[in-house]
C-alpha cells in the first residue's frame, strides 16, 4: 500500500477514537450554549474555521476562528480552544499566556511533552 492508501484506510479507526476521546474529554471540550473561539496557525487555523462553522451550523453556540496571532484581546469568551500539532507554536503559546485567567483554555495537540501543555488550562492530547 501507498501512504495515501494506509492514510485512507486508517480513517475508520481514527474517527472512531476520536469519538471515544471526545467523550472521554467531555469537561475539557466546548459545552452546548458556550461563547468559543477556536484558534491555530496553518492548517490548525484551517481546522479551527471548519469546526467554529460546524459548530455554530450545529445550534452550538456562536463559535469564531481566528488565526492565534488576529485574536481580538478586547472580546469575551467562556472559552478558547487552541490547536496545535506540535505543542510549540510561538503565536499559540503566546496567546494562551495573554488569556491565563481571562478565559477558559483548552490546547488539542499531539505531543504530550511540549509547551502548550503547560500553558493551556487543560489539554488533549491526541497523538
Amino acid at each position: 500500500m501507498t501512504h495515501v492508501e494506509d492514510e485512507l484506510t486508517s480513517q475508520p479507526e481514527c474517527w472512531t477514537r476520536a469519538a471515544t476521546e471526545a467523550a472521554r474529554h467531555a469537561g475539557a471540550l466546548p459545552a452546548p450554549g458556550e461563547r468559543v473561539a477556536i484558534v491555530g496557525c496553518g492548517t490548525s487555523y484551517f481546522m479551527a474555521q471548519a469546526v467554529a462553522a460546524l459548530r455554530e451550523g450545529a445550534g452550538q453556540g456562536e463559535t469564531d476562528a481566528f488565526a492565534a496571532s488576529e485574536f481580538p484581546l478586547g472580546r469575551s469568551y467562556d472559552r478558547v480552544v487552541a490547536l496545535t500539532r506540535s505543542g510549540t507554536t510561538t503565536e499559540v503559546l503566546d496567546l494562551l499566556g495573554q488569556l491565563k485567567g481571562r478565559s477558559r483554555t483548552t490546547a488539542l495537540t499531539a505531543d504530550p511533552a511540549t509547551p502548550v501543555t503547560a500553558a493551556a488550562d487543560e489539554v488533549v492530547v491526541l497523538d
